[in-house]
């Protein structure tokens, strides 16, 4: 089989994992899987044999790199959940021809609203559509 394939194979499976890193995916145990199959082709062993030992890799570095994300991920507890943003009050920071952006929390929202609003303008949220704020000028 030569030696570009399972070195290729390597190669890309230690990118995923690089990749996974980066991301915000769980891409771990694929790259985990490819890692291994280049390796073991590499070192001369068929290809049924190389991929049930990459396969079962992968399971195990899914269940331990699983186990290890839902331990390391905890509730801050800060709730941004739309339905608790009514009421809140937040700036214009940019103007469209149909909406606005407005920063609210630290994070910028699509928001609607009836009244012309200009950047800088200090909005209150009055409802919540979807992803999208229904906003109102708070007067100065």
């Amino acid at each position: 089989m030569g030696w570009l394939f399972p070195l290729s194979l390597l190669i890309l499976g230690l990118l995923i994992i690089v990749l996974d890193m980066m991301v915000t995916a769980f891409i771990t145990p694929i790259g985990v899987a490819l890692a291994v199959l280049g390796i073991l082709l590499g070192l001369g062993l068929n290809f049924e044999e190389s991929f049930t030992v990459a396969l079962i890799a992968s399971v195990l570095s899914y269940i331990i790199v699983g186990r290890y994300i839902r331990r390391d991920v905890k509730d801050i507890g800060v709730k941004k959940y739309t339905f608790e943003l009514k009421g809140k009050r937040g700036r214009v920071v940019e103007k469209g021809k149909e909406y606005y952006i407005v920063e609210l929390e630290g994070d910028r929202w699509i928001a609607l609203s009836d009244e012309e609003l200009n950047v800088g303008d200090i909005v209150k949220v009055i409802d919540v559509d979807g992803v999208k704020l229904i906003v109102k000028k708070v007067p100065k």
